[in-house]
């Protein structure tokens, strides 16, 4: 349970970057994209990390690390809220992302050391929906906070439930059939591992649909005159959709093919953005976040299951890539999200967004349908 809660709060600390944008941005004195890219920022040094804290995780073992990494993402929480300036800011997010970067990675590598593949699948369905509810309750915590008592107060609440998560984990114990991987001998095997890279493709256009360009729904309803509050609560349907969502999953695992599960996924995808493409209003955001939370439950968990599996002999690195991929995309969808808040053509992004999404749609589908599990 103490793992889950660590995704929950991990996800908090990303998702109330977003909806703060134009808040900070006022504050600062400063133009939106000066704090927008605190985002990628954000992105990029959660991705650089995964592999260092597997290394780390294998040597020294991973409760320790999850405390030491805990620990740095409350004390990084706790000096954002006293910065003052565009760079400081930055910096402190992009060390609490590098903090962070150990948790859910670790959760999925002890998932995929335990459980088999059918119990993974609920495992991760269950995953999402604590994940989910990080994402929502960010959004919306960092509207009614930012509008009653300031956004840096934020930054506090993370800081304190990071560090008290940080005394929790002194509880858990080691998994006894942890693997201790070498990092060379693993990514060679992976680069000979078609079905993994083809995974990891996947997962860095899923990242760019799902995390990037979704970061800026929030931004996009509040150049309409939306409050940060409205804009919150409207994106944090994204998490509520996805708890729903998981919840039918559970039902409906042992009875549909996985493939199934992809094509909801990108058909999803597709109508979150022309709605938001065709026009931004609190209705077409809303609908959008929906969709985009339906996307995540039925294909973000299972491109995790299927990463398991694809790479179930080299899998603690083969989760780290799988984490890198995902935020090497989101790195991509914040960049240009940034700059079409710059330039204020959302219509554009959300158009490609669309475009892209036809292709993913079709591609994994396929490929999850000719796919054969190894476990």
């Amino acid at each position: 349970m103490i793992l889950i809660i660590g995704a929950f709060v991990s996800l908090v600390d990303r998702s109330v970057m977003a909806p703060l944008i134009p808040v900070i941005a006022a504050d600062f004195g400063v133009p939106i994209e000066a704090i927008g890219h605190s985002l990628t920022v954000y992105a990029v040094a959660y991705a650089a990390f995964q592999l260092a804290w597997s290394t780390l995780a294998a040597r020294y073992g991973r409760v320790r690390i999850l405390i030491i990494s805990t620990a740095l993402a409350g004390l990084a929480n706790l000096a954002t809220a006293f910065t003052h300036e565009p760079v400081s800011y930055g910096i402190t997010r992009a060390v609490s992302a590098a903090a962070f970067a150990a948790t859910i990675t670790t959760v999925l590598i002890y998932y995929g050391e335990t459980l088999t593949i059918r119990q993974r699948a609920v495992a991760t369905a269950n995953l999402a929906a604590a994940i989910a509810l990080g994402l929502a309750a960010g959004t919306v915590g960092a509207g009614v906070i930012a509008q009653w008592w300031g956004w840096r107060w934020a930054y506090v609440v993370i800081a304190v439930s990071a560090l008290a998560l940080g005394l929790g984990f002194t509880r858990l114990r080691e998994s006894d059939t942890s693997a201790r991987e070498r990092l060379v001998p693993s990514l060679h095997r992976l680069a000979g591992n078609r079905w993994a890279l083809a995974i990891l493709a996947f997962t860095v256009a899923e990242g760019v649909l799902l995390i990037g360009v979704f970061n800026y729904l929030a931004v996009a309803l509040q150049t309409t005159g939306a409050s940060v509050l409205a804009a919150g609560a409207a994106t944090a349907m994204f998490g509520a959709a996805v708890v729903a969502a998981s919840q039918v999953m559970k039902l409906i695992l042992d009875r549909w093919p996985t493939w199934v599960l992809m094509l909801l996924a990108g058909v999803a995808i597709i109508g979150a953005y022309v709605a938001v493409a065709v026009r931004i209003s609190l209705g077409t955001v809303l609908a959008a976040a929906i969709l985009l939370g339906v996307a995540w439950a039925c294909g973000h968990t299972t491109m995790q299951t299927w990463m398991t599996d694809a790479a179930a002999d080299s899998r603690a690195i083969g989760m780290s890539l799988f984490s890198i991929a995902l935020f090497v995309g989101t790195s991509a969808g914040t960049a240009a999200g940034n700059i079409a808040a710059g330039a204020g053509h959302f219509g554009a992004l959300f158009t490609l967004a669309a475009v892209v999404s036809v292709g993913y749609a079709a591609v994994t589908t396929v490929a999850r349908a000719r796919y054969v599990v190894r476990e």
